[in-house]
């Protein structure tokens, strides 16, 4: 019998490298494994075995790539390879390293560049990769997807304006690239500049009709930052219904309703609950749909039994907002620190990329404590292995991720709460946890969940300690002798039909100025508020400008120390402020507001009434407008309100009545299975 053939390992390589280009892939990986095992030393049989192995989702393919960078790290193609391998497992600080060193060894490699901006940005690390996305912009000028990604970074940065024209140059150079029509048209929508947006979104939809993110973007679109008047209101959420029944029956008519996942918590309907109005017909719509999605996608989890007798109670809280936030302030901080760690065994869920001396603290406050960013199936894995018997979710309508995450059975029992004050409509989640003195009768009709009213205002509040910061009333544009009103809410809860309010106060009072605060990264919210608050005053024979101060968007610090310079606060009406409120107690600063008929309107009625506070607790707009007058006009009832509240505002602060509350919901619902 004669010799049989024994191939070289160069002729091995040359037909792995074949079989590799035709994506046959795993006759490639054999021969790659077999050079490598007759040349351990071969780089670029250890390149490409990483690769293909990387693509076959084999486990060592990390390790391979890191092999050939040590053998040759001088050549940018291995550490960019080794870092798309890294990235692709959720190793993103090791991923951006890698891809940076690409980029140093070839500074024109624009796909290093490229990758290192997308790991940047996962990172949190925005503003470092908007320069790299610019590099490569510069470097492929022809490249639409260079400038709709360079657009994608500055729009997270709220950079609306410049994100918008990148938007613009990639549509010149590919017209009919979907995914700019789309990302252009939730800029517009950011800049509440709807009918230019729904007119991106239709041109999207033109180009890709099954493109389900445009659909449901426009759908949201609906619903503005801001209205122009009242009547807008209404034909808005009529037109946001209809295209939500459509989005629905989508939904129900798919094949594959899972292929739907990962556009859920990419658009909320954050600005539905600012409208005023019940909105839990709505909102069930909404939830039924995103529950059946995920539902479609993931299947059911195994959960736990209940905990034996004598075993704590696994707790995780699920929140993109450990870190200095208001739904970190309330309700988060106050729950996570007081729960009782003989009854509890706490679990945190950072879903958000941002994090601080906050999240630090939260992670220190927690039996296990999880940092994203991390995918979908991440998170699962991450809360199912700890095994927790109630899932607490501080707000449903924010954060993507714990929205994504929500619309999933996870936990035996799982509940919302009121860091977004608005039923979620998710039947994933049983219960809402609440205030008692923040709900009013037959309050249960507004939520799809089961209410759960704890004492008080249902929060254990620490007063923050702010930075002290040297504010002057000149430095706000405030008069030295003007009655300040301090009107510190976001824009959007300040609805058309109560611009009135200010003009009526300004007449009588006469020398008084009014503070808001612009809409961060949107020049065109705050210009349609500024133009409404310029025809309220002019029907009274008034100027705006004379009365009103539009302050920049200011940090913690400056915003505390800026109410200090005010004298009053106006509390918005329909959607009342609760941070804000507690923390002009620290100035002793009176607050008036006008209770409205939804738990959302009636923080700051709460935080008074459990002061015992309550002259300022207006009945009518009518009362809202002569309470404000006699505040601005009789210092000495202003200095008698202020004692009172410098008196007493320790009744609202660390309240351990709500923690005792919460405690025995937990361990009951915990042992019952929710039942």
């Amino acid at each position: 019998m004669g010799n049989a053939f024994t191939p070289s390992p160069d002729q091995d390589f040359a037909q792995a490298a074949a079989h590799h280009q035709a994506g046959r892939l795993a006759e490639a990986e054999r021969l790659y494994r077999q050079v490598c095992a007759a040349a351990p030393n071969n780089f670029a049989a250890l390149h490409r075995l990483g690769v293909v192995a990387h693509q076959l989702g084999r486990p060592d393919a990390p390790d391979i790539l890191a092999r050939a960078v040590a053998l040759k790290p001088d050549i940018p193609e291995a550490h960019n390879d080794l870092g798309v391998v890294l990235g692709a497992r959720g190793h993103l600080a090791e991923a951006a390293a890698a891809f940076e060193r690409a980029a140093t060894l070839r500074p024109d490699y624009a796909e290093a560049h490229n990758n290192l901006a997308g790991a940047l940005r996962r990172l949190g690390r925005t503003e470092e990769a908007v320069a790299h996305y610019e590099r490569v912009a510069a470097l492929v000028s022809n490249s639409a997807g260079a400038h709709n990604n360079l657009a994608n970074a500055l729009m997270e940065l709220h950079r609306l304006d410049a994100a918008i024209a990148e938007y613009d140059r990639a549509l010149v150079l590919a017209p009919e690239f979907a995914p700019a029509h789309y990302n252009r048209g939730v800029a517009l929508r950011g800049e509440s500049r709807f009918a230019e947006a729904a007119a991106s979104f239709e041109r999207a939809l033109a180009i890709k009709p099954d493109f389900f993110a445009a659909k449901f973007a426009a759908c949201m679109a609906r619903l503005p930052i801001v209205y122009a008047d009242e009547g807008e209101i209404a034909r808005q959420r009529a037109a946001y219904e209809a295209d939500l029944r459509a989005l629905c029956e989508d939904v129900e008519r798919a094949a594959r309703p899972g292929d739907f996942a990962d556009v859920v918590g990419a658009h909320q309907p954050f600005y539905l609950a600012y409208q005023g109005r019940n909105d839990r017909g709505l909102q069930a719509l909404y939830g039924a749909m995103i529950c059946r999605i995920m539902a479609a996608r993931y299947g059911n989890a195994p959960l736990p039994g209940p905990p034996a007798p004598g075993e704590p109670v696994r707790v995780g809280i699920v929140s993109g907002f450990f870190r200095r936030h208001s739904n970190w302030k309330i309700p988060i901080s106050g729950w996570l620190a007081q729960l009782d760690r003989g009854k509890f065994r706490l679990f945190g869920y950072h879903t958000g990329r941002e994090s601080d001396e906050e999240t630090r603290t939260a992670a220190g406050l927690c039996a296990r404590f999880v940092q994203g960013p991390l995918p979908i199936e991440g998170w699962r894995r991450a809360i199912l292995d700890d095994a927790p018997h109630v899932l607490i979710y501080p707000e449903v309508g924010m954060d993507p991720v714990a929205a994504q995450l929500a619309a999933q059975r996870l936990a035996p029992v799982q509940s919302s709460s009121w860091g977004h004050p608005e039923t979620s409509g998710f039947p994933t989640l049983d219960f809402f946890l609440s205030s008692e003195l923040m709900e009013p009768a037959g309050a249960q009709d507004h939520y799809t969940e089961r209410l759960v009213r704890l004492p008080n205002l249902s929060i254990y509040y620490e007063p923050p300690g702010h930075q002290p910061v040297a504010v002057m009333r000149a430095d706000l544009g405030l008069r030295p002798g003007a009655v300040a009103y301090w009107c510190s809410q976001a824009i959007y809860k300040y609805l058309p039909q109560f611009d009135r309010v200010f003009p009526r106060i300004a007449r009588d009072v006469g020398d008084c100025q009014f503070t808001f605060i612009r809409f961060p990264g949107a020049n065109y919210v705050t210009e349609l508020f500024r133009r409404r608050l310029d025809a309220a005053f002019a029907a009274f024979g008034l100027k705006a400008e004379d009365h009103c101060a539009i302050l920049p968007r200011l940090d913690p610090d400056r915003y505390a120390a800026a109410a200090s310079c005010c004298d009053v606060a106006l509390d918005s009406i329909g959607w009342s402020g609760c941070n804000s409120s507690l923390e002009c107690l620290a100035h002793d600063l009176p607050v008036v507001t006008l209770p409205g008929e939804l738990m959302r309107g009636r923080h700051t009625a709460a935080i008074l009434e459990m002061m015992g506070v309550t002259e300022t607790i207006a009945r009518s707009i009518d009362d809202y407008v002569a309470t404000a007058v006699r505040i601005g006009r009789d210092t000495r009832w202003r200095a008698e309100l202020r004692d009172r509240i410098a008196t007493n505002k320790h009744r609202v602060m660390r309240d351990r009545a709500c923690i005792t509350a919460l405690e025995d919901f937990l361990e009951k619902q915990a042992r019952t299975m929710g039942s």
